[in-house]
This record gives C-alpha cells, structure tokens and sequence, in this order.
C-alpha cells in the first residue's frame, strides 16, 4: 500500500492538516454517522442520528471547501477500510490528537451535515436514519475512543468512571450492530432510502 503525505495546498487554511490525507485515494465504502441536531431530530427529542456513505459529500449543494476537505477526513485517514464506518466524534478525536480542531483545519461541519440532512430529506441523499437511541448510545457516538465517561453509581453515589476497557468494548458493539442495519439496508450496492 503506497501512503504520501500531501503538501500544504494556497487553497488550504492557515494550520489545516495534510495528516488526514495521506493517501494517495480515498477508501471505498466508507460511511459516517453523525448525531442529528434540532432541527433535523425530528421528533426534536428521539437521539437520532444518520449514516450517509462518504461519497454523499460530493453532492454539488453542500459547501464547499469543507465537505470535501471532510471527505478527505473520512476516506484518506491510514486507519480506514472499505466498509468502515466512522463516527464524527472519531475524527474530531483524530483532530485533537494531531493538535487541531475542526475550525483550525476549516470544516464547518455542522453546516455539511445539517445540509445533507436536508438533501436526504428530500430524497437526493440516500441514508440511514437511526431513531430512539439510547442515552447510553448517544454518549457513546458522540465521545471520542479516549473519552473519559462517567456513569451513575448504582448505589445512587457520585458518579463514577466507566472503565476505558468496557467503553471501547461498548462503542465498538454499537458500531457493529449499526454497521449490521447498513447491510441490511443495502439494496444493490445503495443505500436504501429510509
């Protein structure tokens, strides 16, 4: 496998990260959850959130430079393999691990993906919407995998640290019954609308 950095471009701003993109092309198949927020939780209060593949990102109505500078987050990462589905806390935990954040790198995120709501909505974007999540489920997509959780005591004492061991065991079940609905929403090789 070939992996280059890529040189600080004129067209990216002051302190953007070359890290996410070190490879040459983009990983196939790859998709990204993110939380929905009000307006697009609807009901306003079900913890939803959506999955849309990476290359949703390439719709001509999303701004850009940052849904492209996003998909490059999502798709170029070393870590990533056809199939892989990203949470967008995982990727804001890689931006602070290279000492970033998503204004330093100029992504404005939350605009991308309130946007591909919208498109979604409308039939333009496929995705998977996941409705009634748990508040357990909610911490666990938008905490980083080095995120400190603390948990009521079950004796009703202050509350306590989540083992970091059970966490990551939690979060990773989470995505693999998540990536288990994206299967079966596959109709040919799509997502099925939702």
């Amino acid at each position: 496998m070939s992996r280059r950095r890529r040189t600080q471009s004129a067209a990216d701003p002051p302190g953007h990260s070359a890290h996410a993109v070190s490879r040459l092309q983009p990983v196939e198949d790859v998709y990204l959850l993110f939380l929905n927020r009000p307006p697009d939780d609807v009901p306003a209060d079900d913890g939803g959130a959506t999955v849309v593949p990476a290359a949703s990102l390439h719709h001509p109505e999303l701004p850009q430079p940052d849904a492209q500078r996003l998909f490059d987050r999502v798709t170029r990462h070393p870590a990533r393999h056809p199939g892989a589905l990203v949470f967008l806390s995982d990727l804001t935990a890689e931006l602070a691990s290279e000492g970033s954040s998503w204004t330093q790198v100029g992504i404005d995120y939350e605009t991308v993906t309130d946007r591909l709501v919208a498109l979604h909505r409308r039939g333009e974007v496929r995705a998977l919407r996941l409705a009634q999540l748990s508040e357990l489920a909610i911490t666990l997509l938008a905490s980083g995998p080095h995120a400190r959780i603390y948990v009521t005591a079950p004796d009703g004492g202050p509350p306590e640290l989540l083992d970091p061991v059970i966490f990551q065991v939690r979060r990773e079940e989470l995505r693999a019954m998540i990536r288990t609905d994206l299967e079966r929403a596959f109709v040919g090789g799509s997502l099925k609308p939702s």
